[in-house]
């Protein structure tokens, strides 16, 4: 029972990795759109960021498993699991990569473009840095929620830590066990992800940063 577990705890581990990376690439691209000076730009970012966020994930995972291959898009339930993930992990990314953006003084932005860097050199020296930096405690957050999503999965027949505790559950009946021994696992998983964003948040402390996660 246990090795199952563990292995579908793996399995977890991976589909989240997956979304969490391309989430967050995916999220950059929509915060950019939402400082874009055109308003069709910033009306688009808007509407992906408000069906997405409203949507729940486990109709985005019908929706896509489902209307995709409707559609002519075969898709299996791993590459349709991960696709999902990333598309509703990318919306949460890019409100908070907007709103380290944002939460920058303008003082600090005015000291910035004083310095006469090209808009790619202001961005990448003087916007980014100090974005991540306050924008780091919420962005474990929405890790941490996207490790509990990946259970929403298991309803398209992807094979992860809940869908291994059904099956183990339908062969041995031992429900409050099992379920149990899943629940602690998933409590690990998110654990080690909030201690890493700790860390790396008392690393940037150190480096001058005097925010800090409540």
């Amino acid at each position: 029972m246990l090795t199952l577990l563990l292995k579908g705890a793996l399995a977890t581990l991976i589909l989240a990795i997956v979304g969490i990376g391309g989430g967050t690439v995916l999220g950059v691209g929509l915060a950019g759109l939402s400082f874009g000076r055109a308003w069709p730009l910033r009306f688009l970012y808007r509407l992906y960021v408000f069906v997405t966020r409203g949507t729940p994930v486990l109709v985005l995972a019908l929706l896509v498993f489902y209307g995709l291959p409707a559609m002519n898009f075969a898709l299996g339930p791993y590459v349709a699991g991960c696709i999902v993930l990333v598309i509703y992990g990318s919306a949460f990314f890019a409100e908070v990569f907007r709103g380290g953006v944002l939460a920058i003084p303008a003082a600090q932005m005015e000291s910035g473009r004083s310095l006469g860097l090209p808009p790619g050199a202001f961005f990448r020296k003087i916007i980014a840095p100090i974005a991540f930096r306050y924008a780091l405690p919420p962005y474990v957050n929405v890790c941490v929620m996207m490790v509990k999503a990946s259970s929403v999965l298991s309803i398209i027949s992807v094979w992860e830590l809940t869908l291994a505790a059904r099956e183990i559950i339908e062969r041995t009946l031992q429900v409050f066990t099992v379920l149990g021994t899943a629940a602690l696992l998933y409590f690990l998983i998110c654990f080690a992800v909030d201690r890493l964003g700790r860390r790396a948040e008392r690393h940037l402390m150190r480096r001058g940063f005097v925010g800090e996660r409540a």
